[in-house]
């Protein structure tokens, strides 16, 4: 009740306010060469009346067409004038509203900042970030795509941002300081972010050199809010009987639309910028730990260029490896790498059944080397010491248990499972099941001891009492391709990634779409939210985990 009461003080006082600038518009009236009198006097005499008065409407008044036309017919007609003294005038000037008026006007009015720009270089830090936070005005959210007058309003900003960028090039450099500078904070709300980014990707594709800049931008930011979607969701639960929300905080939404821009973006250019993407995702979005969606753009990268996924298999593996060397305090970037690359190859459906086999090969070889090289280490038990060998270890495990339908299939690939010696593996002093998260330890038991490859309940009962003696170094259970569960980008990426196949389970099992469609359909179940201990008998009977859940399991 008190938001609608605001909500119609707000409007009235927006009525008043619109009826007092009608009445001022009316009211006001240039003549024609009376802007450079003004200036003129103000520059010789230092008559700073006029001059301030000038300034102050500018600034406080909206101009008709026909006062509009004769102030920028007058400033062209000057524009030698204005220079480092009359700062304070061309900055009002950058006040005036000109975007959606006719195309007449708008020419004048570029016609004016390209002169402006040739004859005074130093105006051109305040004028383009007058343009660029035109992007950043109030609007409705739209669904496939924006309205015509919001493409015509910023399809003049974008003329004269490239007809300012042609006539003086470094200006290039300037706009992409300033993207960075203006773009807007993550929770203001969906519509600012989403429209900002889909006018940076516009940029893009008339000033090509700018891509690469401009989508490490995007990144960044889209990681800055992916890292916060769960602080968000502990905020509301902690608030979940408040009945006013402000809906311009809900970073996952806001996150959902951002991420649609990208893959429409990704789709539209492919050749042009899936490569950068790589690059963009190397040195942004792998260094990071612990994000659940900006990842998927690169899960969709590979799903549909064959090359990129050639190079960031390759890539992950060398840095998981540690064969790129980065040398001490790598050991972070290595395990996200190794987690990354097992992700990929489980959930990723484009991916080759021959792709898998392969890199299981080296995975295991490179493991049983290092095995060899450190059987004579007195540091066996230190799990910092050997953690980019845990990792990858713990990514042959997630792979044998998610892929076990594949890999389980048939004698010859029986025999493949077997000649990576997983018994080896598991039995090493290192222990690499000691450091596994749970989920993935118990349904990689599962899996092998059904097929009679490998026996590690031993090993498991044993490390159990290891833990109640001691503390022992244990990895986050971070799961880098979790069934993704943004709604809107989702119908894009869920046909696109794997479910968890339980063998042992009888029925058909659903797709990550179906079953997310389902839930977000089924709007009662939303308000039966179960117990914390059912959810852990639920997940110890049916090995749910963030690295393996079931459709039934993705929206609790």
């Amino acid at each position: 009740m008190a938001v609608a009461t605001q909500k119609n003080v707000a409007s009235l006082i927006r009525k008043t306010l619109d009826r007092q600038a009608a009445v001022a518009r009316t009211k006001l009236s240039f003549k024609k060469n009376q802007i450079e009198r003004i200036l003129l006097s103000y520059i010789r005499d230092d008559n700073s009346g006029p001059y301030n008065e000038l300034i102050n409407i500018l600034r406080e008044y909206p101009l008709n067409d026909d006062n509009f036309r004769i102030l920028f017919e007058d400033c062209l007609s000057c524009v030698v004038l204005l220079g480092r003294d009359l700062k304070a005038f061309v900055d009002a000037l950058y006040c005036v509203e000109w975007a959606h008026r006719d195309e007449s006007l708008v020419e004048i009015y570029s016609r004016f900042v390209l002169s402006l720009v040739t004859a005074h270089t130093y105006h051109c830090p305040r004028l383009m970030a007058s343009l660029v936070k035109l992007f950043k005005a109030d609007g409705e959210n739209w669904d496939e795509k924006p309205s015509q007058e919001m493409v015509s309003k910023w399809s003049n900003i974008h003329m004269i941002i490239a007809q300012i960028v042609a006539v003086v090039p470094m200006t290039s450099d300037l706009l992409m300081q300033t993207v960075i500078a203006q773009f807007p904070y993550y929770k203001v709300g969906c519509f600012a972010n989403r429209a900002y980014i889909h006018n940076l990707i516009w940029i893009s594709k008339y000033i090509p050199s700018l891509v690469e800049q401009i989508m490490t931008a995007i990144i960044n930011k889209m990681v800055d809010m992916d890292a916060n979607v769960d602080r968000e969701k502990n905020k509301v639960q902690d608030t979940m009987f408040e009945m006013e929300v402000d809906e311009k905080d809900n970073i996952s939404t806001t996150l959902d639309y951002c991420m649609l821009e990208m893959l429409n973006w990704l789709e539209d250019e492919r050749d042009s910028v899936l490569p950068i993407m790589c690059n963009v995702f190397e040195r942004i979005v792998l260094p990071t730990y612990g994000i659940k969606h900006v990842q998927f753009l690169l899960l969709y990268t590979i799903s549909i260029n064959q090359q990129c996924a050639d190079r960031v298999f390759k890539n992950l593996w060398i840095v998981a490896a540690g064969l790129h060397g980065l040398g001490p305090g790598a050991l972070a970037t290595r395990r996200t790498a190794a987690s990354h690359l097992a992700g990929l190859l489980a959930r990723c459906v484009r991916v080759q059944n021959s792709r898998l086999i392969h890199y299981l090969k080296i995975m295991a070889e490179w493991c049983h080397s290092y095995i060899t090289a450190t059987q004579e280490s007195t540091v066996a038990d230190n799990t910092k010491v050997h953690g980019a060998f845990h990792a990858i270890c713990h990514a042959i495990f997630y792979l044998v248990a998610f892929k076990n339908h594949y890999l389980f299939m048939s004698k010859e690939s029986v025999n493949f499972v077997e000649s990576l010696n997983l018994p080896r593996l598991v039995t090493c002093t290192l222990n690499p099941l000691r450091t596994c998260p749970p989920q993935v330890t118990r349904a990689f038991s599962s899996v092998t001891r059904s097929h009679q490859v490998v026996y590690c309940q031993a090993i498991i009962e044993k490390n159990s009492r290891l833990t109640l003696q001691n503390t022992v170094n244990k990895y986050d259970e971070w799961f880098p391709y979790d069934p993704y569960t943004l709604p809107v980008s989702g119908k894009i990426i869920w046909p696109l990634c794997m479910e968890y196949k339980d063998v042992f389970k009888d029925g058909d099992d659903e797709t990550q779409y179906t079953s997310l469609k389902k839930k977000m359909e089924a709007e009662d179940d939303d308000y039966l939210i179960p117990s914390p201990s059912q959810k852990l008998a639920s997940s110890l009977s049916n090995c749910i985990s963030p690295g393996f859940k079931t459709s039934e399991s993705i929206m609790m």
